[in-house]
């Protein structure tokens, strides 16, 4: 592992192969002292992103603004959207267009033992291009910002389809281009009433429209097939970021949850609970995987026991 290089190389058939790599700490946020999902997108210098196979990465502490002696070397694995091509885990990761469905590297249970500025640097053998170097800082909080496991779920009154008056672009984003709520089944309940029922519930915020990322269409298409499968023993909700997207006002939930320092991030995907506990929380990209292992003590019979 080395520091990032900058610039292209031409390779012995006389093309330019970038050499540049882009690092992109993909999570919301990172918490000392917890096991997170450690989450990274990777950029070639000429746009195209990398993805498939494995890359390698090591962590490290900066004081003052003096780097710490790098960590172990880990490898991370590609996580792709859901719907898109997951790629052979054991082969060379590839360069895809930009245009192309994203996806992100993920180390899993990685623990910060304080907050404060850290460097990751990643080192990636790209098929055609070779190997390429990058590094970024980012930050790591003392406490979590937004709802985090163990804590008591808000018990909050989303919108639903049962509001009158309610505009259903605020209560799903693709009304605004489809004409109606494309996904009913998750817009029948509320945080609140779910938990007052004692029922397990997974409650996605996203904005499948105006989604930056283009991370929440996908993501709210996986919770969606997921309240198809298990629905009358998982409350699945999702909860749309716009009240009204052309005046920048947000639905009042949505604030709720995860406005936090002027901003509001998405998506974010929360398990609470029967007794209305938060017991597991992801941020942009998620495996169905992960969400099956979360979900199985309440799904038990079903095709994901």
């Amino acid at each position: 592992m080395a520091s990032g290089c900058s610039g292209d190389e031409t390779g012995d058939d006389g093309a330019s192969r970038p050499r540049s790599l882009d690092v992109i700490v993909a999570n919301h946020e990172l918490v000392a002292n917890v096991g997170n999902r450690f989450l990274l997108g990777l950029v070639l210098g000429d746009g195209r992103q990398v993805a498939y196979g494995t890359v390698q990465v090591q962590i490290r502490s900066v004081a003052d603004g003096v780097p710490a002696s790098p960590g172990p070397v880990v490898l991370a694995e590609y996580l792709p959207l859901f719907g898109t091509k997951a790629g052979d885990p054991e082969a060379q990761p590839e360069a895809i267009s930009p245009a192309s469905a994203k996806g992100v590297y993920l180390i899993r249970g990685v623990t910060f033992t304080g907050a404060g500025t850290f460097q990751v640097a990643v080192a990636a053998d790209v098929r055609g291009v070779g190997v390429v170097q990058g590094s970024t800082p980012f930050e790591v909080l003392p406490e979590p910002a937004v709802p985090a496991p163990g804590e008591r779920a808000p018990r909050s009154e989303n919108l639903t389809l049962g509001d009158e008056g309610a505009p259903p672009a605020a209560i799903d984003s693709r009304a605004a281009t489809q004409g109606e709520v494309p996904d009913p089944e998750l817009h029948g309940e509320t945080i609140a009433g779910a938990i007052a029922a004692r029922r397990p519930v997974l409650v996605l915020f996203s904005t499948p429209v105006y989604c930056l990322s283009r991370f929440c269409g996908p993501v709210t298409e996986l919770i969606e097939d997921y309240a198809t499968r298990y629905e009358g023993r998982v409350e699945f909700i999702h909860v749309e970021i716009w009240k009204d997207f052309q005046s920048s006002e947000a639905n009042e939930v949505a604030t709720e949850w995860l406005y936090r320092n002027g901003s509001l991030k998405e998506p974010w995907l929360f398990l609470i609970g029967p007794d209305g506990t938060i017991e597991e929380r992801w941020d942009n990209v998620f495996a169905p995987e992960e969400i099956e292992t979360a979900i199985r003590p309440y799904v038990k019979g079903t095709d994901v026991d």
